[in-house]
């Protein structure tokens, strides 16, 4: 029977690496190279990538997919967060986004990053 997909939405590494570390033991290898890959490169944890991804799109109007790029990556400086941002849709109105708006969310990354190191 073949498989449907029903729905689907951006996750950020963080939960990917936490939904396959659950299933460790079927993985198959591409899994496996997806999960190590989750593990060298995610930075927060699930709940502090998905609280950072609410706050994005809730305050700053980011679309979901636009936040989660910025919780993988997370930028530390404006030119970095241009051009996390750069390929979306809307860039004119990114480039546009004054200083002091980008600062913010650069702030929001940062305290996320803190908030996933505190044991």
């Amino acid at each position: 029977m073949p498989r449907r997909i029903v729905s689907s939405k951006p996750i950020p590494i963080a939960e990917v690496k936490r939904i396959l570390e659950e299933r460790e033991q079927y993985l198959n290898s591409l899994q496996l190279r997806t999960l190590s890959y989750a593990k060298k490169y995610s930075k927060l944890t699930p709940e502090q990538a998905e609280m950072l991804i609410s706050r994005l799109m809730n305050e700053y109007g980011l679309e979901r997919e636009e936040a989660v790029q910025v919780a993988d990556i997370c930028p530390e400086t404006i030119d970095e967060l241009r051009t996390v941002l750069s390929g979306y849709r809307r860039l004119v109105s990114f480039l546009l986004f004054s200083e002091e708006k980008m600062q913010k969310i650069l702030d929001l990354v940062k305290q996320a990053l803190e908030a996933s190191k505190q044991p």
